[in-house]
């Protein structure tokens, strides 16, 4: 696997990950292509899939919790299988971008000595990531596909809120809640518009 985090005396770990065509045009899509926009793109990754990571683990633990009285490597095999579950769809995706690229794009990223001992904790913990070039690829599908819920809750929201339906309904339910506020401003002395 190796380690990407060495004592250097630098307050930053250089590291080149070899990212699919596909996923660059997607990346420049939705961020730009700048100078940084890539490795912007590709480090807000990695934070947000590490956070998803150790939310699953949390999620786990709790779990396993309830099953303290279980043996000890039946336990380390359920978290590693889980842990192997959460993470195949973004594994599979990665596998599948790579054999229909037609070629790599090298993305150089500057991480902050945290965040890359942060990955190499990750990688180690987890077991299921072959190495960090593979999980930086699954945190660049995990991004594009949360901004890409994102935009979709956005456009349903905003695709709503410009419907006219139940008009009469919603303007009942204002004039409640009106009527409410009112109430409790003339009690509390807090006057809402």
């Amino acid at each position: 696997m190796g380690i990407i985090t060495k004592d250097n005396g630098k307050k930053n770990a250089s590291l080149m990950v070899r990212v699919p065509d596909g996923f660059a045009f997607a990346i420049d899509n939705m961020v730009g292509n700048t100078h940084s926009s890539r490795p912007d793109c590709v480090i807000d990754g990695i934070r947000r899939f590490i956070h998803f990571i150790c939310n699953t683990e949390a999620e786990i633990m709790l779990y396993l919790q309830e099953k303290s009285d279980a043996d000890r490597d039946v336990r380390l095999e359920f978290y590693k299988e889980s842990i192997r579950s959460s993470t195949e769809p973004y594994r599979k995706a990665v596998t599948s971008a790579i054999s229909k690229s037609k070629k790599d794009v090298d993305v150089l990223l500057s991480l902050p000595k945290g965040l890359a001992a942060e990955i190499d904790r990750t990688v180690e913990r987890t077991g299921c990531f072959r190495n960090h070039q593979e999980f930086v690829k699954c945190s660049v599908v995990y991004l594009l596909r949360e901004i890409g819920a994102e935009n979709t809750n956005a456009t349903l929201t905003e695709n709503y809120l410009r419907s006219n339906q139940s008009t009469s309904e919603l303007k009942e339910q204002i004039e409640k809640m009106k009527k409410e506020m009112s109430g409790i401003s003339s009690a509390t002395g807090i006057k809402h518009e």
